[in-house]
């Protein structure tokens, strides 16, 4: 009976050592720390058309296996922030006009995406052109003009205007109207070179327009800017459109 056991340990033993008899837990596989490998910006392109609007991007961070990092470290910056800035969100915001580019990074992975402002432009000027001349005792006319072509879909209703000038250079004659609805005058301040007109029309127009027609005499010799300043502008609904307007100066140069 002793040699039985004996001899069936052997073969147990035996059988352990054919079967690689290590009893020792295998060492698993360390599973990779996510690394951000890629990042994709949505959308890639953003058109922003008034002065601070908003538009959010997203970015979405995958690593090296293709999976999603929601909580993935993304820094944003703007290759030009006169033209738009972005926050630390990803939300972009308009300034002014022109086009640049947003940037989103997460480790060595970046991506791009495109902003483009367009604000569209109520151009009110003085004059048909930039500059005139004339001698001391003649007249001047010039025309305050409403140029709407840089404004597609606008329209203008209301508008009150602010006009200065060097009054010893040159002088105020009288205003008259132009063709867009109703015209109130200050006349008040014109010996000492600011004149006040507010416009109005009810309906509004999309149409380039002269709002009101000044003259002036030459004074004495030198040159002065008439210069133009919207403090008012509206549409026909009511709402303000003051931050679409860009305004243009006339220079004119008195000789003796």
């Amino acid at each position: 009976m002793k040699r039985t056991v004996v001899l069936g340990s052997v073969l147990f033993s035996l059988l352990l050592w054919s079967c690689g008899g290590d009893s020792s837990p295998t060492a698993s596989t360390p599973t990779p720390t996510p690394v951000a490998t890629s990042i994709t910006l949505s959308p890639t392109s953003v058109s922003l058309a008034s002065l601070g609007a908003t538009f959010p991007l997203s970015a979405t961070v995958t690593d090296q296996n293709g999976a999603t990092m929601a909580s993935a470290w993304v820094t944003w910056a703007t290759s030009d922030a006169s033209v738009a800035t972005v926050s630390s969100t990803g939300l972009v915001t308009a300034v002014a006009n022109g086009t640049e580019t947003i940037t989103a990074t997460s480790g060595s992975a970046r991506d791009t995406a495109s902003v483009t402002v367009a604000i569209p432009a109520i151009a009110v000027m003085v004059g048909d052109s930039t500059a005139s001349s004339i001698t001391v005792g003649n007249q001047l006319t010039l025309p305050v003009v409403v140029d709407m072509s840089q404004a597609p879909g606008l329209n203008i209703a209301s508008l009150q205007v602010k006009v200065t000038w060097n009054a010893s250079i040159v002088s105020y004659v009288s205003a008259t109207p132009g063709t867009l609805g109703s015209l109130t005058t200050n006349e008040t301040d014109v010996a000492t070179g600011t004149f006040l007109a507010n416009l109005f029309s009810g309906t509004g127009t999309e149409e380039s327009f002269r709002a009101l027609v000044l003259t002036f005499s030459g004074a004495s010799g030198g040159t002065t800017a008439v210069e133009v300043e919207v403090t008012t502008a509206g549409n026909e609904l009511g709402q303000s459109v003051l931050d679409k307007v860009t305004t243009r100066k006339h220079d004119v140069t008195v000789s003796n």
